[in-house]
């Protein structure tokens, strides 16, 4: 069965995408496409579906969708592969240090609002320590995890499904 969107729905993806297109477009944002971030997930497409609840939940909040929506396609915005960070540097520390470095990023191509710079500086909260400001913060917290928790999940499954496949074609 085909799921038809309604109206509603789709006047509210046309404006999450025009609200971060000029991010989706630009080059530097599409390098995300080439490090990984969970299991087998690029960072852009991390990035993508974190916006998008962001956006969602946001706007049903009647909190600052846009922005938040926004930061959420920056937060990750780190361009290394984290995975062989502390070899190539010597820092242990990603999850303390990304927002930071994606924060530098971001804000030397886009111009950033206090929520969009929060959003993606204090995402990691409450392992950043400093408890948000803003409610949006609040929001990437919860949708960074969960995102990340399906990632995790749908990796797994995968492999998982196809183990338990090969086991079957050996009992057969």
């Amino acid at each position: 069965m085909i799921d038809k969107k309604t109206p509603k729905q789709i006047a509210e993806y046309k404006e999450f995408y025009d609200s971060i297109s000029d991010i989706l477009r630009h080059p530097v944002v599409r390098e995300m496409r080439n490090y990984l971030q969970h299991c087998d997930t690029h960072c852009y497409r991390h990035c993508l579906a974190v916006a998008y609840y962001n956006f969602r939940i946001c706007k049903r909040l009647r909190l600052d969708a846009i922005s938040a929506a926004r930061g959420g396609m920056l937060h990750d915005l780190f361009l290394y592969d984290w995975r062989e960070h502390f070899r190539e540097t010597g820092n242990r520390f990603h999850a303390l240090s990304h927002p930071g470095e994606a924060y530098h990023i971001a804000s030397e191509y886009f111009k950033l609002n206090d929520v969009e710079s929060e959003v993606i500086k204090k995402h990691m909260w409450p392992i950043t320590i400093i408890p948000p400001k803003h409610l949006e913060t609040y929001v990437i917290c919860f949708t960074d995890k969960y995102c990340g928790t399906l990632e995790i999940f749908e990796y797994y499954t995968k492999k998982w499904k196809r183990f338990f496949s090969k086991q079957k074609d050996k009992n057969n």
